[in-house]
């Protein structure tokens, strides 16, 4: 039978979950990025996107296995964080939920946009998924999947959102 993966809105009992979750995924990548990672922020930002119903939990076949946030604006979708359990990883995840924002952008005719530390492998899922880098950092690349997956991506030569930077780094 094929795992069923569902995504419902994170609420305070998660608040330990989608810490550890991050945790997981992203303190590797975070350290050797930036030296160091912040717990206390992370934290801080969990409980603020949990109480501004920004976090949902991923969950398979009922138990929760990650975390997302997309955000949208009047000119792209935005995935701003989707983190998988590692032993929930390489299970296509993370391929069914992108291309489910793929879908909503597509009929809303915007594109996707994300970014992701350069050292994350992560990468290379959003590339087989069609996204391009329109921007880099010393530490990320910056990359959008245009509802016409044909069309050039948007160049704005500014970082997407003034909080990218410090959602994952917490310095």
């Amino acid at each position: 039978m094929q795992p069923r993966v569902t995504v419902r809105n994170a609420e305070l009992i998660d608040q330990t979950f989608a810490y550890d979750t991050r945790e997981l995924a992203m303190r590797t990548y975070v350290e050797q990025t930036w030296g160091k990672w912040n717990q206390d922020e992370a934290k801080i930002q969990i409980a603020d996107d949990i109480r501004h119903k920004r976090l949902r939990i991923i969950e398979l076949d009922g138990k929760p296995a990650g975390m997302m946030r997309i955000d949208e604006h009047s000119t792209h979708l935005d995935i701003d964080q989707l983190f998988l359990r590692p032993e929930t990883q390489g299970l296509g995840i993370g391929t069914s939920l992108v291309q489910r924002v793929l879908a909503r952008a597509e009929a809303k005719k915007l594109p996707v946009r994300l970014w992701v530390l350069r050292i994350n492998p992560a990468r290379a899922l959003y590339e087989r998924l069609g996204f391009v880098v329109f921007e880099e950092t010393a530490a990320s690349l910056h990359l959008q999947r245009c509802c016409n997956p044909s069309s050039e991506p948007i160049h704005t030569g500014v970082p997407l959102n003034s909080n990218d930077y410090k959602n994952i780094k917490g310095a």
